[in-house]
This record gives structure tokens, sequence and C-alpha cells, in this order.
């Protein structure tokens, strides 16, 4: 009689235990706090034109009129309502970091899976480029692109994305080297499994909790970048974010303190929830946590 290989059993049940991680998210102190400010600040940017009581291009009567009950924020030098401002700049800033940290995601996945799976010739090359980027400052590498390319929004976010990538494709990279030894990846070679499936289906499931807990982390990153080349007057002028908005304010420090406080504090809130929300991952995922999941493994 013939034996024949059958595919091994998954390790673990990974639909469950994303469903337990939610909850027991939602159980910790940081990751709650996290959850609602980030929850909160994308139903901002989805409502910014019905929330919003005046279009980011309309003037009102006065300008660099103080906080009111008809001006919340108070206006800008130019006579626009810095609440609607504040509004419609979290669409542009939250769309910059995820947007950035995606695409990090994917290029620092992409040669970190490389790196760690086939070693070899293979992995020296690309640790490598990843040391050489690592190598350069961040916001140098950001500056050049700017310089070079222009300061188009989706320009903006790929210059970012390059500027992390790195972060990415060692934590992938580390993964990969634990994983590609355990005896479930054995059991898949054994059994004739193709290196696609091995690497999609087996490993990267696997090494899958930190990449989420680092993605929150490089999407503040990415957010206090563009605030930085906004600062710098370097971002996008057709859209409205939180850094352009105090590039303007720098010359009304003294006059108008609204203009500089309302945009920053909107940078500091949402950095925080990205990091409370990290911290919450991080606990979920420590198995030493009484409110873990433990490893996939």
């Amino acid at each position: 009689m013939s034996a024949s290989f059958q595919a091994p059993a998954a390790p673990v049940k990974h639909t469950a235990r994303w469903r337990q991680m939610t909850g027991n998210l939602m159980g910790t102190r940081h990751g709650a706090i996290g959850a609602v400010i980030l929850g909160t600040l994308a139903l901002i940017a989805i409502l910014a034109p019905v929330l919003a009581p005046f279009t980011p291009l309309q003037q009102t009567s006065g300008s660099l009129a103080p906080p009111s009950a008809q001006f919340l924020f108070g206006t800008d030098n130019i006579g626009r309502d810095l609440f609607s401002l504040i509004l419609y700049g979290a669409r542009s800033s939250l769309l910059v970091g995820i947007g950035a940290a995606l695409a990090a995601l994917l290029v620092g996945g992409t040669i970190g899976i490389l790196a760690g799976y086939f070693r070899g010739p293979v992995e020296a090359v690309m640790m490598r480029v990843i040391e050489l980027f690592q190598t350069l400052p961040v916001i140098m590498l950001v500056l050049c692109a700017v310089a070079l390319f222009g300061s188009n929004f989706w320009l903006l976010i790929t210059a970012v994305a390059l500027a992390i990538w790195p972060l990415e494709a060692r934590l992938i990279y580390g993964q990969f080297i634990k994983l590609r030894e355990r005896d479930f990846v054995a059991a898949a070679r054994v059994a004739g499994l193709s290196t696609r499936h091995i690497i999609f289906r087996e490993i990267l499931p696997n090494a899958a909790q930190p990449v989420i807990v680092q993605i929150a982390l490089d999407a503040s990153v990415a957010i206090l970048i563009e605030a930085g080349l906004g600062f710098l007057g370097l971002s996008d002028p057709s859209m409205v974010s939180w850094g352009q908005l105090l590039f303007v304010a720098q010359d009304y420090m003294d006059s108008a303190w609204w203009m500089s406080v309302f945009p920053g504090a909107a940078i500091c809130i949402t950095v925080v929830g990205l990091n409370l929300f990290a911290d919450g991952l991080n606990e979920v995922f420590d198995p030493r946590s009484t409110r873990g999941v433990g490893g996939l493994q």
C-alpha cells in the first residue's frame, strides 16, 4: 500500500486566536484607550465634511479671531475656521501615517522574508541593503526625496515609507530566522508543499504578532515626519494637514496662540493613541500577561 503525505495541520486555529486577541485588547487599559482615540479620529476623518462648519477654503468674517462659541478653535490669519481645518487635516495626517506604515510593511516585509527564509547569498545582499538605509538619517532621506521629486501627497507617503521600512525588514527577518526551523515548517517541507505556501500560510501568520505592533509604531513615526515636513513648509500645499497648519502658525505665536496649540494637540493625541494601542497589543501578545493570547506557534 502506498502512503501519501497530507498537508500538516495548522499549528493553531488562527481565527479563534485573533478573535480572542481583539476581545483581550479592549480589556487592557492602554489598548482600550488607544483604540477609542484611534476610532474617534477615524470617524472624525471620515465625517469631516459633515462635522466641519466650514470648508477648508472658506473664509469667515474675521481673521485671527480667538476661540469662541462661533469659532471653537478660533480662526487663522486669513479667516479660515481652525476647527474645520483640524477636522479636515485628520484625513491627510492619518492617511500619511497608515499609508506609509503599510507601504513600509510591503517593502520591508518582502526584503525581510527573502533574507530570513532563503538565507545564504540572498540574506547577505538583503542585509547589506537594510544596513545601507539604516545608516541614512531618516529626516535627511525624506528631505532629499521631497527636494528631488516634489511634495506631492502620494510621493510624500512613498518617501516616508522608504525611510522607515528597515525597521519592518529587520523585525520580519528575525521572525523568519526563528520560525523557519520549527517542526511545523519542517513537516510542510516533507509534505511537499510549495515555498509560497510555506512562507505565506505557515510562517507569516505566526510572525504577524510583533509586526502588527510595529505597524502602529511606524504610523506614529510617519505622522511625526509628515508634521515635521509640514512645519518646514514641505508638505503638499493642495491638502490640509496638521503640519501645514503649524507652518502657517509660526508667524503668529505671540498674537494667535490657538493657531499652533490646537494642531499640535491633534498631533500629540494621535501619536499617543497609536503608542497606547501598540502597548495594548504588546500586553495581549505577551504570554506572561494574564490577558495574553501567547504565541501563535
